[in-house]
């Protein structure tokens, strides 16, 4: 077929452009790329796929297989949530680097410097650095740049390169279309749990979001990872229920364990580090309810994820990734499907976790932990009920 193509327009007829889609969708990427070489028209081809006679499906499977699966939002007409921007990629960067404290209180940010380690123009330093600002992470002085810390603090000026050096990985932008595709998956997946096991048909996944099986096996193996779904003797993919009993023994596990791992984090956890959670936590009591469902997600994962980080032992941290989709179920529900609760006591409960860690009171610590694990179970059981109770499961063709 390729050689009866040779020295014909591409743009000559429709019918011509109907043999050329038709052999791509049977024999796949390399026809394209020997199209390609014959003809200076692959861009015509890939323009004109819309209006072909081939199925949807099809369509957007090419389409997806000719962007690389990079990223959803380069699919047109996918539906799939947009791609992050670099100023929020940025932000999000930025932030996790200075509440794990490896960008201590003091330093000073420059819109010019962190330009230069990431390779971009200004703007999305500037839009990265206000997001900042209206986090409380950082504050304007009476200086050129942000200081990071609370007002006030001294600021120190050394060479951003020294601590934000790998800040935006050659292999980090663009965003993989996995990780845009990730936060949809998990919320329709987390609702489901509530209502028994189902299977999650790979296939189908891939197809109803328009991307390609590659891209949805990561977005299941990230949600495996977290304990929401499993697979089977068959190696089929399915969601483990989360009800009463798989509740009740996911909080046995973290009683058990959390505290002791919390507790030998301690050695590797600075002050900064601590102050920097009390802060924040401080902040969102006095607020409350006025703070958001993201806000309320990040302070949790301030003490059951970025600072449990710092225990030594990996086998501990394991084993509680797996109980992680107790905090996705509140995530999702607390302040979008349920109301904010008129007083949420596990901001008091982490500030007196934190308080221990100050103090370097490690019984105290292990203490405080375990009454907070104790005291959050009825709560998001009672979360549970309530979904279950008050909503019926979204219809997808890729759960069954």
């Amino acid at each position: 077929m390729i050689e009866k193509l040779r020295g014909i327009p591409l743009n000559e007829t429709r019918g011509t452009y109907d043999t050329i889609i038709g052999a791509v969708t049977s024999v796949g990427k390399n026809v394209l790329l020997r199209l390609a070489a014959l003809h200076d028209g692959l861009s015509r081809i890939v323009v004109f796929l819309p209006i072909v006679r081939c199925s949807s499906a099809k369509r957007q499977d090419l389409r997806t297989r000719e962007m690389g699966g990079m990223s959803v939002s380069d699919l047109e007409g996918s539906g799939g949530p947009r791609k992050r921007s670099l100023y929020e990629e940025l932000h999000g960067r930025l932030k996790a680097e200075i509440l794990e404290g490896a960008v201590p209180e003091g330093i000073v940010l420059t819109e010019a410097a962190l330009a230069g380690i990431v390779g971009s123009s200004r703007a999305p330093v500037r839009q990265a650095l206000q997001m900042l600002v209206e986090d409380g992470l950082i504050n304007r002085f009476d200086g050129r740049g942000f200081v990071v810390g609370s007002s006030g603090t001294p600021p120190r000026r050394e060479k951003l390169a020294d601590y934000l050096g790998k800040l935006i990985e050659a292999d980090a932008r663009p965003m993989f279309a996995w990780q845009a595709l990730y936060e949809n998956v998990e919320r329709i997946v987390v609702y489901r749990s509530f209502f028994g096991r189902y299977r999650i048909n790979e296939n189908e996944l891939a197809r109803h979001f328009g991307v390609g099986r590659a891209v949805a096996r990561d977005v299941l193996l990230k949600l495996e990872t977290l304990g929401i779904i499993e697979k089977d003797d068959n190696f089929r993919w399915s969601i483990v229920p989360l009800d009463s009993q798989r509740i009740r023994d996911l909080y046995e596990v973290r009683e058990q364990i959390e505290p002791i791992a919390l507790s030998s984090a301690l050695g590797g956890l600075s002050d900064d580090h601590i102050g920097m959670m009390l802060a924040r936590l401080s902040t969102a009591l006095a607020d409350y309810p006025d703070v958001s469902a993201s806000t309320m997600y990040e302070l949790e994962l301030d003490l059951h994820l970025r600072s449990l980080q710092a225990c030594p032992n990996k086998e501990f941290l394991s084993i509680l990734r797996r109980t992680h989709c107790i905090l996705t179920l509140s995530k999702h529900v607390v302040g979008i499907r349920i109301k904010m609760p008129e007083y949420e006591p596990f901001l008091a409960e982490h500030i007196a976790v934190f308080e221990m860690m100050q103090r370097r009171d490690e019984e105290g610590l292990r203490k405080a932990m375990r009454n907070h694990i104790r005291n959050s179970e009825p709560n998001v059981q009672a979360r549970a009920t309530y979904i279950r109770e008050h909503y019926q499961p979204d219809d997808y063709s890729f759960i069954a």
